[in-house]
Formats: C-alpha cells, sequence, structure tokens
C-alpha cells in the first residue's frame, strides 16, 4: 500500500476539533423527545411518524446563492481589468477564402474623453494591401454587458482602413467585424491606439472559425512578468475529430506542441522581462462547420494561483475524447492543481473508463526516439502497476523550451498517449515517470478513473439528450463569452435535479449538484473527491452505487433538514475527509457525531445521492413520489442508470415459468432511514421501505402489497427540464412520469431455485410465486457469500391480490385501497417459510431482530446503508 493511499489517511485529527457538536445532536434528540419532527407525510400516523415537510415549508428553503451558480457555471473567461501583460497587435493569416466573423476586446485605461482608433489592414505576404479583401458591418461596443453599454455601427471598407472614435470612456471596448477574403493566404492585422499612438490592451479575442496562424505582439510592462496564452479551441467530443493549438513559440523558439485538444487550453510562456515579444501559435480543427475558437495572453492563468510559470514535470493534459472537460480538475487549468495525494488545492483529474488521456513528460535527458521516458501508472489502493496500454506519436515527441527568468532554457518533451481499460476498477491511480537513466521524473500524479456512460448512447441504450440531463453534458459546442454557442446553448441541466412537491401543478424545487465543480470554499474537497473514495475498487455502476448509497446513508440522520439550494453545501460541510468517505461507503463502519451527521430528510438525501453518482460517472435524477412509494405519504427518492441487469433473478422476460424479469435498468436507490427519527415504534414501521436498492416493478409492488396503495404521482423531469426557467404553473405535460414503471411494471415470479436479489436495510422484496406450477412447498432465503454478510433477511408469505381487481376502498376524492397481503410483520417469519396453496406473495426483508414495541435506536448507525445478496431456494 502507497503511503498516500485512501486507507491510509490519517482522520482522528479532526474529531477533537468537532467534538463541541455533540451539544447540536443532543438539542436534536431531545427535540425529537417533545414530539414528532418534520418528515414524510403518513395520514393514518400523523401522531406517531414524522412527516415530510409540507410545501409551505419546502417554499422556505433557500435558494441557490449566486455565488454557487456562479462557481458552478465557471464562466469560461472574464473581462477582468488587465495589468502588465497584454497584446499590442494580432495578425491572423488564413489558409483558406470566405467570409469570417472577428471579435475583439480592448480595454481603455484612460477617463480623459480622448479620441481612438482602431487599425484594420488586409495584407498578402509580401505586405502589399488586398484591397479586395473588405470589412463589413463593423460595430464597435464601449463598456459591453454594462448598464452604460453603447453601441456604434461604423462604414464598411476594404484593404485597410483606420477607424476613429472621436471621444472615449473607461473601460472596455468590444470591436466585431464581418471579414470578407476572396483569396486565401492573406493576414487580417488588428491594433488599437490612443490619440498619441499608445497602444490599448487587447485581451481577448475570437477569430474566426478557420485554420489560422496567430502573430501577436505581446508586452510586458515595469518589470518581469509570468505570461500566459489561454483560450478555448471547440469541436466536439468525437474522438475522431480535434480542435487544438499548436506550435506556440515565443521569439521564435518552440515551446509547445499540441497540448489541450476540445476544451480550454492553458500554456505557461514562461517569466519574461519587460519588454515586447512575439507570440506565434496556430488554431486547427478537423472541421469549422461548427467550431470556435478564442485566445487571450495575461499575467494570470485560468488557475486560482499563478505562483507556477511552467508545467511540472509529469502533466496531465485534457483531449475532447475524454469527455470529462466540465470537471473543475480541467476547468480551472489542470496544469496547475495536480499533485501527488490528494489534499486541499488539489484538482485530480478524472479519466473515464475506455477513454485515451494525455501524459506531457519534461525533463533534458529525453532526446527523440532514441531516449524515451518510461511510464508507469500504479492503483493508488494496491501499490501495484497495471498493464495499461501506452504509446507515444511522434508529433508530441519533440524538443521545446520555457522562459526561466526571462532567458530561454531548452527542454524536451513527450505526450504519451494512455488507455484506460474499459473494465478498470473505480478508484484513484497514479502516473509515475522515469528518465532512461532510471532516475524518478517530477513527482507522481494522481488522477481518477470514473465510469463512462457514452457507449451507452453509441449502443442505443440511452439518448444523447438523457445523458446531457441526468448524467453529464459534455457542453463540446463551446461556451462564448456572451451566451451560448453551437446547438445546445449549454442548457446546464447536468448541474441540476429538482424536486416535484404533491400533484399537478406542483410546487418546484430546483437543487444545484456541484456534482462536478466545487460550490463550496476552493479549499474543500468536492463531490468527485468523494465519489470516488466511496467507490474505490468497484467495477459496475451498481457496486459503485451500492457504495455511495451507503455512504449518504450514513452522512446523515433523519432530523429537522438542513437543505439548501446547493446540496453541495449539506454533505461538504464539516470537513468531510475522502479517507472517512472510503471508510463508511464499505459496512463494518459508523460515521459518528464526531465525524459529521447533518441532519435531513428524503429531499435531501435524494438529490445528494444523485449528485455524487454523476460526480462518479453514473446516470441518476431524483424522482418525487405523491403517495406510497417507500412506504411514505409523499417521498423523493433516486434513481441510477444501471446498465448490467438483471442483478435480480437472471431473466429479462415477465413470465410465470421462468425466473424474475429485471430488465429495466432504472433502479431506485432510496437512501432515506426509515427509521425516520427513531420516535416511532417497529410495529408501525413495516410498510416503510425505504433504504432499498430495488428495480422500479419489485420497489413499486412492495407498496401494494404492505399497505394496499399503488403508487401516485411518480414523476421525474424532463430531457428538456430549464432548470432556471419558470417554477410556476409546472403541469402534468411538464414532466416525466414514471407512473407505469413502478405501478405497472411487471411481476418478479419466483419459479425455481437459485433466484438472487439485493437487500437494503430498510428493504422489503416482493416476489410472486404459484404452489400448483413450481410443486414446492417451502421457499428459504439466505445471503450468498461474498454479497454481504451484515444483513440477515427473512421471509414472510402472504396470499396473491389481484392489483386489477376491484379496491375496497374508493372513496371520491380519496386513494383507493386494495386489501394488503402482508400489512404487518409475520409472527412466524423465518429464513425457510411454507407456502400456501393457489398464488401467493414473497416478501423478502431484513428484520430489525427487536420485539414489535421497540424503538429504534438512533444512535446504532452499524447497519445503516448496508446490503447483502441474497439468494432465494425452493424446498420440495
Amino acid at each position: 500500500m502507497l503511503d498516500n493511499s485512501i486507507s491510509s489517511t490519517q482522520v482522528t485529527s479532526r474529531r477533537a476539533r468537532r467534538a463541541a457538536r455533540h451539544g447540536d445532536a443532543l438539542a436534536l434528540l431531545l427535540l425529537g423527545a417533545l414530539g414528532p419532527a418534520v418528515g414524510c407525510s403518513d395520514d393514518e400516523l400523523a401522531l406517531e411518524t414524522p412527516v415530510e415537510a409540507s410545501a409551505q415549508e419546502l417554499t422556505s428553503i433557500p435558494n441557490i446563492s449566486d455565488e454557487a451558480l456562479q462557481k458552478t457555471l465557471a464562466p469560461i473567461r472574464a473581462l477582468e481589468v488587465p495589468g502588465r501583460v497584454y497584446m499590442k497587435s494580432v495578425e491572423e493569416t488564413f489558409t483558406g477564402s470566405g467570409t469570417f466573423s472577428q471579435v475583439v476586446h480592448v480595454y481603455q485605461p484612460d477617463a480623459n474623453g480622448e479620441r481612438i482608433r482602431f487599425d484594420l489592414a488586409a495584407k498578402t505576404a509580401t505586405g502589399q494591401v488586398d484591397t479586395s479583401h473588405r470589412f463589413e458591418s463593423v460595430k464597435v461596443t464601449s463598456r459591453p454587458g454594462e448598464p452604460d453599454q453603447t453601441e456604434q455601427t461604423l462604414s464598411n471598407s476594404s484593404g485597410q482602413r483606420v477607424y476613429e472614435l472621436s471621444s472615449s470612456r473607461q473601460g472596455w471596448y468590444r470591436f466585431e467585424l464581418r471579414y470578407v477574403a476572396p483569396n486565401a493566404g492573406r493576414t487580417l492585422s488588428f491594433k488599437a491606439t490612443d490619440v498619441s499612438g499608445s497602444s490599448l490592451k487587447i485581451v481577448w479575442v475570437d477569430p474566426p472559425s478557420a485554420a489560422v496562424q496567430v502573430r501577436a505582439k505581446v508586452a510586458v510592462d515595469g518589470s518581469a512578468s509570468p505570461v500566459f496564452l489561454k483560450g478555448g479551441a471547440y469541436r466536439n467530443t468525437d474522438p475522431n475529430q480535434f480542435a487544438y493549438a499548436d506550435n506556440v513559440k515565443v521569439n521564435g523558439n518552440l515551446l509547445y506542441r499540441r497540448g489541450f485538444d476540445q476544451g480550454r487550453y492553458n500554456f505557461p510562456l514562461g517569466q519574461l522581462n519587460a519588454a515586447e515579444h512575439t507570440l506565434e501559435f496556430s488554431l486547427t480543427a478537423s472541421g469549422y462547420d461548427p467550431a470556435k475558437f478564442w485566445f487571450g495572453v495575461s499575467e494570470k492563468s485560468f488557475a486560482p494561483t499563478v505562483a507556477k510559470t511552467s508545467w511540472d514535470r509529469v502533466q496531465l493534459l485534457y483531449h475532447g475524447a475524454m469527455r470529462t472537460g466540465d470537471y473543475d480538475a480541467w476547468s480551472e487549468g489542470v496544469a496547475f492543481a495536480q499533485g501527488a495525494t490528494v489534499t486541499n488545492g488539489v484538482r485530480p483529474p478524472p479519466v473515464r473508463r475506455g477513454t485515451t488521456f494525455s501524459v506531457a513528460v519534461e525533463d533534458s535527458s529525453l532526446n527523440g526516439a532514441t531516449q524515451n521516458a518510461t511510464l508507469r501508472i500504479l492503483s493508488d489502493a494496491t501499490g501495484a502497476e497495471v498493464p495499461w496500454a501506452k504509446s507515444l506519436p511522434a508529433e508530441v515527441d519533440y524538443r521545446g523550451g520555457i522562459f526561466t527568468s526571462g532567458a530561454f532554457s531548452s527542454r524536451n518533451r513527450e505526450h504519451w498517449r494512455i488507455t484506460a481499460p474499459s473494465d478498470a476498477p473505480v478508484g484513484r491511480y497514479l502516473v509515475r515517470a522515469f528518465a532512461p537513466s532510471g532516475a524518478r521524473i517530477g513527482q507522481d500524479v494522481v488522477f481518477y478513473v470514473i465510469h463512462n456512460p457514452y457507449p451507452l448512447v453509441a449502443s442505443g441504450a440511452i439518448s444523447k439528450a438523457e445523458l446531457e440531463t441526468y448524467g453529464y453534458d459534455e457542453d463540446e459546442d463551446g461556451v462564448t463569452l456572451h451566451g451560448g454557442y453551437g446547438s445546445d446553448q449549454d442548457s446546464i441541466r447536468d448541474h441540476f435535479t429538482v424536486l416535484y412537491e404533491w400533484s399537478p401543478p406542483y410546487d418546484v424545487h430546483t437543487k444545484l449538484t456541484a456534482a462536478f465543480r466545487r460550490t463550496a470554499d476552493e479549499s474543500t474537497f468536492s463531490f468527485l473527491d468523494h465519489a470516488v473514495a466511496a467507490a474505490q475498487g468497484t467495477t459496475s455502476e451498481f457496486e459503485s452505487m451500492r457504495r455511495l448509497y451507503r455512504l449518504v446513508t450514513q452522512r446523515y440522520r433523519y432530523s429537522q433538514a438542513t437543505n439548501q439550494g446547493d446540496v453541495s453545501s449539506i454533505f461538504l460541510s464539516d470537513g468531510l475527509d475522502p479517507a472517512e468517505s472510503f471508510q463508511y461507503g464499505k459496512p463494518g463502519s459508523q460515521l459518528g457525531w464526531e465525524d459529521g451527521i447533518n441532519g435531513a430528510q428524503c429531499y435531501d438525501y435524494a438529490p445528494v445521492l444523485a449528485a455524487i453518482a454523476r460526480s462518479a460517472g453514473v446516470l441518476s435524477r431524483v424522482v418525487s413520489s405523491d403517495g406510497s412509494l417507500g412506504g411514505w405519504g409523499n417521498h423523493f427518492f433516486t434513481e441510477a442508470y444501471i446498465p448490467s441487469v438483471p442483478h435480480h433473478g437472471g431473466k429479462t422476460e415477465n413470465s410465470s415459468s421462468s425466473p424474475d424479469s429485471d430488465a429495466d435498468p432504472w433502479y431506485a436507490f432510496d437512501a432515506t432511514n426509515p427509521d425516520a427519527s427513531g420516535n416511532t415504534p417497529y410495529q408501525f414501521l413495516w410498510e416503510r421501505y425505504s433504504e432499498g436498492i430495488a428495480p422500479r416493478a419489485q420497489y413499486g409492488r412492495a407498496a401494494f402489497v404492505l399497505s394496499g396503495y399503488k403508487p401516485g404521482g411518480t414523476t421525474t423531469n424532463t430531457v428538456t427540464w430549464d432548470p432556471l426557467g419558470p417554477t410556476d404553473d409546472v403541469g402534468a405535460d411538464d414532466v416525466l412520469s414514471l407512473q407505469a414503471e413502478y405501478e405497472s411494471g411487471p411481476d418478479f415470479w419466483l419459479t425455481q431455485s437459485g433466484v438472487t436479489g439485493f437487500l437494503g436495510r430498510g428493504e422489503k422484496d416482493v416476489y410472486r410465486i404459484s404452489k400448483a406450477t413450481t410443486g414446492a412447498r417451502a421457499v428459504s432465503v439466505r445471503t450468498l457469500p461474498g454479497g454481504g454478510d451484515t444483513l440477515q433477511p427473512s421471509l414472510c408469505v402472504g396470499p396473491y391480490v389481484d392489483p386489477s381487481g376491484p379496491p375496497v376502498e374508493n372513496e371520491p376524492g380519496m386513494a383507493p385501497r386494495w386489501t394488503a397481503s402482508v400489512p404487518a410483520r409475520c409472527a412466524d417469519r423465518a429464513t425457510t417459510y411454507p407456502l400456501p396453496e393457489g398464488e401467493s406473495y414473497v416478501v423478502v426483508f431484513h428484520d430489525h431482530g427487536q420485539p414489535e414495541d421497540a424503538y429504534p435506536n438512533p444512535e446504532d448507525r452499524l447497519k445503516l446503508g448496508d446490503s447483502v445478496q441474497y439468494v432465494l431456494e425452493l424446498q420440495y
């Protein structure tokens, strides 16, 4: 085991600092003893059972803060006042002809109202002005986006033109035009000056969507300064497509070849002396309709800190085919947020299973094909090397450089390509590089491997819209400074979940998930850090969800909610460490008050689990129910997409002559504690089957068998939902109904021995069986080796009730009720149970082992979130 592995992280030091929180816990316990807490509604037990918050109480939940939104949506770039580093002029040489759009942002530092000029020219390779090239739709905007914005349309021109404004204001100017280029190979030049000829500061440039060679004059004023070339190049995330900056040179010296691809790029140019420097690079894409480029130069990188002036010796770089560009590890400048351990300030980059990623290695000992580095990928869980495929393309094995203290210092760089296998376990890994001599190059770099839902889209299992709504939206068409770019307009649905309270018209409560970006303090860990820690070593979405589900269940105690619009605030608070998530994601551990437990209800459990599941690469969403599901009057829980069904039985069709019917990949993961706040005896908790893991039809059948009610009002959000849109007058046509999946899904037939399933601590799985068809006299249950042993399943058996028959109660304005087959925990429950004549329901459940009149112990959290795999066998 490596020293920096998850399990070796010390977590005891935080407990002493947090001991004072036990007083808060005591206050909550006293509050519960004085009367019922606010919880899930249940008309029959209203005086004895916690009821979930009413619509009026839910409306008091704080809205999503502007600060959280800004961090989550992470503006691609900002119009920040430039400092010592800026561009004085920009030249763009086009390899083709056509009509191109050009936008430049310029800063005017003076407030004296002086005249300013914008100088345009189109020239041949010999420097001659080409008058056949035209400048059309020329427009200049002063203080764009501000309340006092003014816009002025300028005249069309050709060849060369100086546009002069008779007066100016301090602040930003946006200059834009359509450049009509009938000939290829021409150079469009731009500069802006004041009336005395002094350069205004060019900060952002949006060149046309075309192959272009850029040459810019960069000024460093006053003293030496770190300088960064940063921008974006977007095409899409098809592995066969590309868009990138290449051949980055300063003063004629090559620094970088192609590094980042299809996303933001961030090249540290080094510590440049106070002078004028020449920057050159090319922008290239596999196609230009659509494509998007933009770039800027300043003394600030995209990273939170600007302390570094070069890449680390071993560095992961982003390529679009990795499809993780929306995670903040990449978007904030991965070159400045990596390290050998997961600590505050480190942003380990996520890599999807089955994709290829790029690792840049820099060392003076490297020398082309004859002297190459050796790269090793190690599992952080085991310390052992994993045999992943590696390659070094010739075009990215090169001699580059960096400016250190103003002097060019040669380096040798290699950009390795490494493929994470499609069956690689989820978790932390390390990149370790060695020189040809065997010496270590730089430090280890930790990265994460997460699930990859994109093959599901390729196979047609899910639509791209479903992926981008319930899983992850790569935003592969880019984002401009002033709004959405491309077809999907960056609808950001993947950053949100939603609760639909009651029946139409719904009370709507949008929740920000922070699944990919931090919205809390920058110094805290993220959902991604915790998701990977908890899921370490799992190889399927189902097994990962079992871990995440347990972690969320352990993290919260059912009590007065601490719900916020930004759900990260109720999970990432109290300084929870990923080492604790690694520990508490597995059975046999109990998170205590000193470790950080928050008060929560179902509308907290559900969006938090959805958020952390999305972080791990699993499609997930919140489901709202207006009645019966989970045994609550109204309820919220999580659905996760599990592609590797079946997990209950082994059959994917509904039949009375073969095992159960587990063909539905959307699984219910309900993390809410069915014991609630612990002030309700077990005899009243039988109908509760939250804290469950089940196929949707199984989960819905439990409501009918245990209570006689059918699920009602079961909904989630559509793939066209606008999370920032209106929340009033949201009706049945505005939501995605899941009523049929839960109410009318297939029966799970028990027809032979060997039918398996998974059981959560509060869950009741329901099977249908015919004694005459099977010839069995009894049914038995036991746990499977390796499937968990912390819960001991028991059986109850009740008569079959036809859900299509007439209800026993059907009062106007009330939900109809049928006879409950198993309305209470049977007194003769056992691991082997005799079968009555006819058809029956077999209920598999975890018996708490407590008397009927016993009260749950809220301090006993050891089994919260546990789940086991069981097997049913018929006795003849």
